[in-house]
């Protein structure tokens, strides 16, 4: 095995013990050393891939976020069209589905005081606010739409779908996530007026 992919497998053994005990005790009650016990590591190791507990939580984070991210770059040339929208729709409920335990995790009040979630959370929003905002202003510059403000309606429709996304991990909607895909799509397309 050369060094590289000792190093790769190493630092997903750290990620997938820190996963596992951050979902199953909540962060705050996971010390680093129950982490590397988990993993298989010593304690040293840990510190050569993450500086702190925290940097660890934000790269559990961000691995489910760069996984949709690519989804963005497509609709950043994706056409005017129902059909784009539906698509996105559908990319988000199959993501959201199928990454279900992490974003569950990741709402959980102590971890996101812990991770100072706000802050960050506040750029990835903002990633895919502009890309729903420049589709729209691409839709408005062929005609295509009739939009006046294309911000407030990408910040409307990202908070929409999150929050009704939300309510159903956390629980608090009696739905499964793909029962309800065709609902999100009318919605969202009444919406833009479509």
């Amino acid at each position: 095995m050369l060094k590289s992919d000792k190093a790769k497998k190493t630092k997903r053994k750290i990620l997938e013990a820190a996963e596992a005990l951050f979902y199953e005790k909540d962060i705050s009650k996971t010390s680093v050393n129950e982490i590397v016990e988990k993993a298989g590591v010593a304690k040293g190791t840990f510190y050569l891939y993450f500086e702190s507990k925290d940097e660890l939580a934000w790269s559990l984070v961000q691995k489910g976020v760069l996984t949709f991210s690519s989804e963005l770059e497509k609709f950043n040339y994706a056409p005017i069209t129902k059909e784009t929208i539906d698509y996105f729709i559908n990319k988000m409920l199959k993501f959201t589905s199928k990454n279900k335990k992490i974003i569950r995790m990741i709402h959980q009040v102590k971890f996101l005081e812990f991770i100072h979630f706000d802050k960050k959370n506040n750029s990835i929003e903002e990633q895919y606010i502009s890309a729903l905002k420049k589709w729209f202003d691409r839709g408005v510059a062929q005609s295509i739409l009739n939009i006046k403000d294309t911000e407030f309606y990408a910040r409307f429709i990202f908070i929409a779908i999150h929050e009704f996304l939300e309510r159903i991990i956390l629980g608090t909607l009696e739905y499964e996530l793909l029962e309800v895909e065709e609902e999100l799509k009318n919605i969202i397309n009444k919406i833009i007026g479509w």
